[in-house]
């Protein structure tokens, strides 16, 4: 008998220690109390009651005539066999399953059980609906408090198994099988919690965690919940990389649990606050890809006529994948739709999720209560609630922006900004309640919905820090999407998901050497453009057939960026000898100490006096800025505070609000170098006094941060050391060029009191300045002919422009005798005599001393010299060696006050610039020396930037080729790029302003060529196009012959590249470069000589392979191709053809009828026909 009572004991163990709960650590572990999901695994249960487990405990009961009662019935009755066990009921097993009742009368099936009294007797029923009408057992020998015992245990061994189906209804006892679960976190109406599920009960997840969102009914509308489970049903079928798929849901009692993929990296949100963007050169491109994936997502849901209504960071989860930072994915769809009713019932109170109001469209909050019910119940107008998401997704990506391109610092200050309920618009319409408007989502004109103050703010600082890198054009043109196209208060007016995520797709073409959906390279800056630049109104009139006969106008609306910053659109990614070498050129400048140079200075100057150490506070006096990574940090209001009574204090609070921190924010300012930064930019210089010990303070700049009064003769002291060091140091006085120089026509002697001009002899060697400068409306002074002799005695000093008068005075106090100014050294009236010596241009600054650049005057009126800022902001502070270390306002910012400066917009000045062998450049807060040596500045430091070598080459392109080698085609394309943006005070100065620049290239290369075409490299350099959002104009003929139809200098507009691999691609010969004598004649212009082919171009191939140059209509049949280029032969995809497109034309001169240029196109072998035609190309 005890050998019985062990076995049924040991037998009961081994169900207990199978039994399972979240986070049981070991099988011996000791149930927690409280409510728990308690369960018996699927496995466990087959495993306990295999044919041997059961005959071994019917044998020890010798009850073993009940085997194929348990083991074999169908259904079974395995799990009530276990009840009973664990219930230590197992001897009335026979009772309960007795062979009296015919099988299936009682089985598993019917569990879980009820049981009721009837005199003595307890009758037993199933608790399930599809049962509860037949009595199952009756007359049983077990009493109440054996029932009661089994009906309380029988739940674990009823844990659902999530196979088949996808929704399942559960009873509110039923266990969840979970084997781990975190504490889990709120998210408005739900809490969602990190679980696993039991292998056994989710074959098709077995290992991986999942996101288990737990609703209370009992805060929502049931109804709503049941329909949406069943709208996540058919979503199931929306197989979308950005879509999170549910993988089952149920419902238990006021319960209800969605089961997600988790998310391991979590969502958008917290991803931007704990990663740095910086440095990532892969991020842009994997950001674009995530918006494009996620507008495709939006998509696929208005497709099957569903809406999100709640999309906000949070709700975007990012998923690990090797190779890449992740993929992101839209979860919560429909079960936002909850969301946003039980926010608008929360917005009366205070206890509104601040992400869903921040994301919200205008339109949201005009919406009553019922009309937000009809909207969630589907019953309002369908094609505008889904443009909600659209808003939504739009403010999402302006955040990505932001982080992306600003920093992550800079985000976080942002997030902190819009606070807990601030919107991406603020109201200053009517309030909704005095509205009569029948419409719900009716919103009045957008100026009365503007963009919030605080987003419209950092939307100019990010596009202030773009240039013209691949990286800043894709976050420009999707900044531009999503103001013209997302972020619009009209819903009516607002895209929709479908054409959002077209001109996604297109922009995302042209950022890398993709493919078509054939596997077809698309050249960068060409890849969906024109698409792209159809108006999306237009693109939905465009013709429903495939051909391309009809005619396609397309408008730009992009205004022209003015940075001069590199653009990389000539170099695939995928080329890592042509990336190497565009690393050479990044447009990134820095800043180092000269002291060489300013122990040279100083030890044979006058020198201010020392200042003493500024008064500080407690705080700033402990600052120990001259050691190795010192920091300076304080709250904002306590430096405002401490600013009166502090100069240093003073200073750091002033930059501070230069930085654009808020009262509440942190100044957090890191030593690099002879700089201070505050996120990775300077906001601080350091100066050793030179007048006192500067021993340990190597890293600063020996110097002082004040600046020695401008016109004086401190100043002119320190230009004419510039200039000795440069001539016996450097070897860059144009003497040691004497071989190749080539002096003007007509210089300005200004070495006696009265300027006159004087005509120079082709074999003198004088020694003058040339000035580079703008005229402004007109200089108030310029040689005539009726003028020309008067000048030759005397020009009227007091009649000169004011920077005429300061460019004068500065050659005299330089020693310099000659100046060369254009407006009076060339005849303005005289045609002959303009031509000859524009065209001699390029050499007058090539073989002047020095030039002088005017760069902070808009006009010859302004003058140069008088700086437009005040004297920088400094403290000074003793070093315990006895040093003077001065913290100054940093101020050297090189791009703005010369490269974005009025006087480096203009045509002219790119060349000026390139070819002057030194330069003084005369800017709005220092001045500024530059030679082949590299930039200074007046507060002595030396600035360094890749790119500056292009201008500071002082015998262009000798040095930079040597330190560029192998990009030549990298060096004339970026050149012709920048100067393509280039204004011009008359257009048609545009194929003259850059003569002598070219030459020197021409000479370079030892090739022929003319009009920015290089025959060496004819096919790149035809190969040029529009920038991507302007077409080009044809420049107006003002003279006898004007450029080719093939040449961009016949046009008014940026250009750039079209991307072709290098080393890949084989060159044809069906364009010959005109001859010499062609190039020359002045009767019907230079021609190439092309054998031209006709194409075959669908309307798809005319919208996505095709560029045009003007904004003309122009049918696909009426453009003819010259194969310039094809890809060699590659086993992965179909060659490409890289094609100039011609088109016949009227020529401007002679109104015949000519071949000329019409754009650029690649395209596949079928769009091409064989046979070939030789014709001119004028």
């Amino acid at each position: 008998m005890a050998s019985t009572r062990l076995g049924l004991r040991s037998f009961r163990q081994e169900i207990t220690n199978a039994t399972q709960w979240p986070n049981k650590s070991n099988p011996n572990e000791i149930e927690p109390e409280g409510e728990i999901d308690k369960f018996v695994p699927a496995s466990d249960i087959e495993a306990l009651t295999t044919q041997s487990r059961i005959k071994e405990v019917l044998k020890i009961l010798g009850r073993g005539n009940l085997l194929g009662r348990i083991h074999d019935a169908d259904p079974p009755v395995k799990k009530i066999f276990l009840i009973l066990a664990l219930a230590g009921f197992l001897k009335v097993t026979e009772e309960f399953i007795s062979e009296s009742f015919s099988p299936g009368d009682f089985s598993d099936q019917h569990l879980p059980i009820t049981f009721s009294e009837i005199g003595d007797r307890c009758v037993v029923k199933s608790a399930q609906d599809s049962f509860s009408s037949g009595r199952v057992l009756q007359d049983s020998n077990l009493d109440h408090g054996q029932l009661g015992w089994f009906k309380i245990l029988q739940w674990q061994f009823l844990s659902p198994i999530f196979n088949d189906g996808f929704i399942f209804h559960l009873q509110a006892s039923i266990p969840l099988p979970l084997i781990e679960k975190d504490a889990g976190q709120e998210s408005g109406f739900s809490v969602v919690y990190k679980v696993k599920l039991h292998p056994a009960h989710i074959p098709q997840w077995p290992t991986g965690y999942l996101a288990m969102k737990e609703i209370n009914l009992a805060s929502v509308e049931v109804e709503y919940v049941m329909r949406e489970m069943k709208n996540l049903e058919s979503l199931r079928e929306l197989n979308h990389r950005h879509l999170i798929r549910p993988v089952a849901i149920c419902t238990r009692g006021n319960q209800a649990f969605f089961f997600f993929p988790w998310a391991e990296d979590g969502d958008l949100y917290s991803f931007w606050r704990r990663t740095d963007p910086t440095g990532d050169e892969n991020l842009v491109p994997w950001m674009l890809e995530q918006m494009v994936g996620l507008s495709k997502a939006l998509k696929k849901l208005a497709d099957k006529n569903c809406r999100h209504s709640d999309l906000k960071p949070q709700n975007i989860l990012l998923f690990p994948e090797d190779g890449t930072k992740g993929t992101l994915k839209i979860t919560d769809v429909g079960l936002s739709k909850f969301q946003v009713m039980v926010t608008s019932r929360r917005s009366k109170g205070t206890t509104a999720k601040h992400t869903t109001e921040r994301y919200s469209p205008p339109e949201f909050h005009r919406m009553s209560e019922e009309r937000l019910r009809k909207h969630v119940e589907g019953s309002g107008d369908l094609k505008l609630s889904r443009k909600f998401d659209i808003w939504s997704l739009g403010c999402v990506f302006v955040e990505f922006l932001l982080w992306a391109r600003l920093g992550e610092r800079k985000y976080r200050r942002f997030d902190k900004s819009m606070g807990k309920s601030e919107r991406f618009w603020e109201n200053k319409s009517i309030s909704p309640e005095s509205s009569d408007s029948e419409s719900p989502l009716a919103v009045p004109d957008s100026p009365d919905y503007p963009l919030n103050e605080k987003v419209t703010k950092r939307l100019e600082e990010l596009k202030r820090s773009l240039q013209q890198t691949r990286d800043d054009t894709v976050t420009r043109r999707v900044l531009r999407l999503v103001e013209e196209n997302m972020l619009v208060v009209d819903c009516g007016k607002r895209s929709d998901a479908s054409e959002v995520c077209n001109r996604l797709k297109a922009i995302q073409d042209r950022c890398k050497f993709g493919s078509l959906p054939n596997g077809s390279p698309q050249p960068l800056g060409l890849t969906g453009e024109s698409f792209l630049d159809v108006p999306l109104r237009e693109q939905q009139l465009l013709p429903a057939d495939d051909s391309a006969t009809s005619r396609v106008k397309l408008n730009m609306t992009e205004p022209l960026s003015s940075s001069e910053g590199l653009t990389t659109t000539a170099i695939p990614r995928d080329n890592a000898a042509a990336q190497r070498q565009i690393a050479k050129l990044r447009d990134k400048w820095t800043v180092t100490t000269d002291n060489n140079f300013a122990r040279g200075f100083f030890s044979g100057s006058t020198s201010p006096a020392s200042r003493e150490g500024s008064r500080l506070c407690q705080t700033c006096s402990t600052f120990r800025i001259w050691e190795p990574e010192s920091i300076i940090s304080g709250s904002v209001e306590g430096l405002k505070a401490r600013s009166n009574t502090c100069g240093m204090c003073k200073l750091l609070y002033f930059v501070s609000k230069r930085v654009g921190l808020e009262e509440n924010g942190h100044l957090h300012c890191v030593r690099n170098q002879s700089t201070m930064n505050f996120e990775n930019q300077p906001v601080l210089s350091l100066f050793a006094d030179p007048g006192s010990n500067t021993h340990g303070l190597e890293i600063a700049q020996m110097g002082y941060p004040t600046l020695p009064p401008s016109d004086s003769p401190r100043q002119y002291e320190l230009l004419r050391q510039w200039l000795h060091v440069c001539d016996t140091e450097h070897g860059h006085n144009p003497e040691a060029y004497s071989d190749s120089l080539q002096m003007p026509t007509r210089l300005i002697h200004i070495e006696d009191s009265k300027e006159h001009l004087e005509v120079i002899q082709e074999s003198s060697s004088l020694q003058y300045a040339a000035l580079s400068h703008c005229w402004g409306s007109s200089p108030k002074l310029c040689t005539l002919t009726s003028n020309l002799e008067a000048f030759r005695k005397e020009i009227p000093h007091n009649l000169l422009p004011l920077n005429f008068q300061e460019a004068i005075r500065v050659a005299r106090a330089l020693g310099i005798p000659y100046l060369w100014i254009d407006s009076l050294c060339i005849v303005q009236d005289d045609l002959a005599d303009w031509e000859r010596e524009a065209g001699r241009m390029g050499q007058v600054f090539s073989s002047a001393y020095c030039t002088f650049a005017a760069t902070s005057a808009a006009s010859s009126d302004e003058g140069f010299l008088a700086r437009r800022t005040g004297p920088p902001l400094s403290a000074a502070i003793g070093t315990p060696d006895g040093g003077i270390l001065h913290v100054s306002e940093f101020m050297e910012d090189y791009r703005q006050d010369l490269e974005l400066a009025p006087l480096n917009t203009r045509g002219w000045v790119l060349q000026e610039r390139t070819l002057s062998r030194r330069t003084l450049h005369f800017t709005k807060t220092q001045v500024y020396w530059e030679c082949g040596k590299g930039v200074h500045c007046e507060r002595l430091f030396k600035l360094s930037n890749p790119q500056a070598t292009l201008f500071a080459d002082s015998d262009f392109p000798k040095a930079i080729l040597k330190h560029f080698k192998g990009g030549r085609i990298t060096l004339f394309q970026h050149l012709y790029q920048t100067y393509s943006r280039r204004s011009f005070s008359h257009i048609s100065d545009r194929s003259v302003a850059i003569l002598g620049l070219e030459k020197r290239l021409l000479d370079a290369f030892q090739t022929r060529g003319g009009f920015g075409i290089f025959e060496v490299y004819l096919a790149r350099s035809l190969l040029w196009s529009r920038q991507e959002d302007v077409f080009l104009s044809l420049i107006p003929c003002t003279k006898s012959r004007p450029p080719p139809s093939w040449s961009w200098m016949a046009y008014e507009g940026p250009i750039t590249y079209m991307q072709v691999p290098f080393n890949q691609v084989g060159w044809t010969t069906d364009c010959v470069f005109p001859s010499d004598s062609e190039i020359s004649t002045t009767v019907r212009g230079p021609a190439l000589k092309v054998r031209a082919r006709n194409l075959t171009l669908t309307r798809l191939d005319f919208l996505h392979r095709v560029k045009l140059d003007q904004d003309f209509d122009i049918k696909a049949s009426d453009l003819r191709g010259v194969v310039l280029g094809k890809d060699k032969p590659r086993e992965s995809r179909e060659p490409m053809h890289y094609v100039l497109l011609i088109t016949l034309s009227r020529d401007q001169l002679e109104g015949r009828k000519v071949h000329v240029r019409a754009g650029v196109a690649w395209l596949l072998e079928h769009n091409i026909a064989p046979a070939s035609e030789e014709l001119e190309v004028y």
